[in-house]
């Protein structure tokens, strides 16, 4: 895809986040290995104990392993716990390897964006439901290896609040012709955050439906806007569209009201004329209305604003007339 180099630069800039997020996995990993070695180690070592502790005369009698599988603590030699843990094991292994892989999106033509992106999310995922399966294992509630053992994808709608602050972006390469992005509102929580590099010509404001107080929506040609974008704390969508659509950018500290944080930077001189993406020409100009109407200065604005300076000049006026009063000894007018 010509993106392809696009989507590198994009890669570039998310470097931090997405070197944060396959940190947490390698420490993750780290850890549960080596929880596997001790239990692993367990059960053979307190089972040569338990052998020389019964003696000779045991020998033959006495199966050590079972007999120290009796006395020691059920959890951390379960066999079907570690079977989970071993499960785990290799999820977030395989995670850590595709590393930035597990955030790359690529779209084919007449596919469906918003299928793509629950998939690669559900798979980003399967690093929390190793997490919980950890968990479980530890506390005893081992649920067994297999179908039951919840490795699977771990759909979006299942993902705690503190998940959906951990993932990382994602950067999806996908056709205009297939750029359908309103059904991506439910993704946009926490510190999800999305990019769209899109090929070809797209309707001119694909992104005007997603803006809302608490997210930052972006749409540009040239990258201009990115790294507030990746700043941003919380969740948001961004688009690297043609030069024949519209820009701008929502910037939810920009404000309170909707044209405080939305900045308009180009609109299309012409209006649509022919069906995109499943979008009627009436449905793309209602998108550039929309945008127009979320940035547009109320009314009254300017007059409240030259109220309020009005009134704080009056204000200093009157503080410095009472000053200059205390300090003149006007008895002798009278």
């Amino acid at each position: 895809m010509p993106s392809e180099g696009r989507v590198g630069q994009i890669l570039e800039r998310f470097r931090a986040p997405l070197g944060a997020f396959r940190s947490v996995l390698v420490t993750t990993t780290d850890e549960l290995r080596a929880m596997l070695l001790t239990r692993q180690s367990t059960l053979g070592g307190r089972a040569a104990r338990a052998a020389g502790e019964l003696g000779p005369l045991a020998a033959g009698r006495i199966d050590p392993e079972r007999f120290a599988a009796l006395v020691i603590d059920h959890h951390e030699t379960d066999p079907a716990g570690t079977e989970v843990l071993q499960l785990a094991l290799g999820v977030l292994t395989d995670l850590v390897e595709r590393s930035e892989r597990l955030s790359l999106v690529e779209v084919p033509a007449g596919g469906s964006l918003y299928e793509a992106t629950a998939r690669a999310l559900g798979e980003i995922g399967r690093a929390f439901n190793a997490a919980r399966a950890i968990i479980e294992v530890r506390a005893g509630r081992s649920r067994g290896a297999g179908a039951g053992s919840g490795i699977d994808p771990l759909p979006f709608a299942r993902w705690t609040k503190s998940e959906r602050r951990l993932t990382p972006p994602l950067v999806v390469a996908m056709q205009g012709a297939d750029l359908r992005p309103a059904a991506l509102a439910e993704f946009l929580d926490g510190r999800v955050k999305i990019v769209l590099v899109v090929e070809g010509e797209c309707a001119p404001a694909p992104l005007a439906r997603l803006v809302a107080p608490g997210t930052y929506v972006l749409q540009t040609a040239d990258e201009t806007g990115l790294d507030r974008f990746a700043a941003w704390e919380g969740p948001g969508i961004a688009a690297l569209v043609p030069e024949s659509a519209a820009r701008f950018e929502h910037n939810p500290a920009g404000g309170a009201a909707s044209w405080e944080r939305l900045t308009i930077t180009h609109v299309p001189d012409k209006l649509p004329r022919r069906t995109i993406a499943g979008l009627s020409a009436a449905q793309q100009a209602e998108e550039l209305e929309l945008l127009r109407s979320l940035a547009a200065r109320p009314s009254g604005a300017e007059l409240a604003g030259a109220a309020a300076a009005a009134g704080g000049a009056s204000d200093s006026a009157d503080k410095l007339a009472a000053w200059l009063l205390s300090r003149v000894d006007l008895s002798d007018l009278g």
